[in-house]
């Protein structure tokens, strides 16, 4: 089968007509002229030699300015792409030597590099095509935890809108030697009583249970219950409460807020030390009146050990200050 013959370009047609036109214009004026100027025998012969020469001339120096500007064209061409090319290449090595220096850094923590590079190259997965609603969720995850690294790094406390989960449960799931808690009833209760408080919530059923398996690693877990009214020592929905958690090997102990020192009595707060190297704060909103229950504010967490070491002592205090669970 006989391949069509190709079209020439569109491109191509006025520029040969242009030149032919211009050859054959040229060419006319010159035997005109020739004519005109050469007398003598054989004069009509001399001008259309004059006329196909100069004609012929004029056509070369067309086609060699087109050549030229031809060649210019792919000569800036050429630039452009080699531009284009250089700053690729220049960009791929600058990522590359910004990955390797941030993968040294982390190489250089004491972070594990597998957690890492894993978060790396799970979020390469994230594509483009993706739901907008998805990739600004993980955005917002993202940045929440750099926040978060950036926070502690620096050893500032970080600070969590509202009740905290994933913290709480990851701590007293990793700590190794020691759990000190004081749990405040304007945290823990609810209406004038613990039935249906914290300790009944999925939270804190699931923290009682990492907190049991603490014990069985051989750490110790303490914790200080102090109670705003005489009424809810003896209520049998807080005796359940404590008496479950003695049976998982938690010491429990019990404190009157009127019975708490004096000058710790106005500025106690529900917090938690764990390994006493890190300390977590739960700040209940005010009460606005008996029968609501208790919003959680906001959440501290902090390594600071200023703050670590003045909570450790006020533990300290409660503690010898409350009578064991009985």
């Amino acid at each position: 089968m006989t391949g069509a013959t190709p079209e020439p370009s569109p491109s191509l047609v006025p520029r040969v007509v242009r030149k032919v036109l211009v050859t054959v214009l040229v060419g006319g004026v010159s035997y005109l002229m020739s004519n005109a100027l050469i007398q003598g025998p054989n004069e009509d012969l001399w001008s259309l030699l004059l006329a196909t020469f100069i004609s012929g001339v004029v056509f070369v120096v067309q086609f060699l300015a087109d050549v030229d500007d031809q060649l210019e064209t792919v000569l800036q061409e050429q630039r452009r792409q080699h531009t284009k090319t250089h700053n690729l290449v220049a960009d791929s090595f600058s990522k590359i030597n910004e990955a390797s220096k941030l993968f040294g850094v982390v190489e250089m923590s004491a972070l594990e590099t597998r957690g890492v590079a894993e978060l790396v190259q799970n979020a390469a997965k994230i594509r483009d095509d993706m739901p907008d609603l998805v990739k600004s969720l993980v955005h917002h995850e993202v940045t929440r935890m750099a926040k978060f690294l950036g926070e502690l790094s620096d050893g500032r406390y970080a600070l969590y809108e509202g009740e905290d989960r994933d913290w709480l449960l990851a701590l007293a799931r990793n700590a190794r030697v020691s759990l000190d808690a004081i749990s405040l009833t304007s945290v823990d209760a609810r209406d004038t009583e613990f039935e249906g408080g914290f300790w009944h919530t999925d939270l804190g059923q699931r923290y009682v249970k990492l907190q049991r398996d603490l014990v069985q690693r051989g750490a110790r877990v303490r914790r200080v219950f102090v109670v705003d009214r005489s009424e809810r020592l003896d209520s049998e929905a807080f005796r359940r409460v404590w008496k479950w958690q003695t049976t998982v090997g938690i010491e429990v102990r019990t404190l009157l807020l009127s019975d708490a020192p004096p000058l710790l009595r106005g500025s106690l707060s529900d917090f938690i030390l764990f390994d006493g190297v890190v300390y977590y704060e739960s700040n209940p909103a005010p009460q606005v009146g008996d029968g609501i229950a208790p919003v959680i504010h906001s959440t501290v967490l902090a390594q600071d050990q200023e703050r670590v070491r003045e909570r450790a002592e006020r533990f300290a205090e409660l503690w010898e200050a409350a009578t064991p669970a009985a």
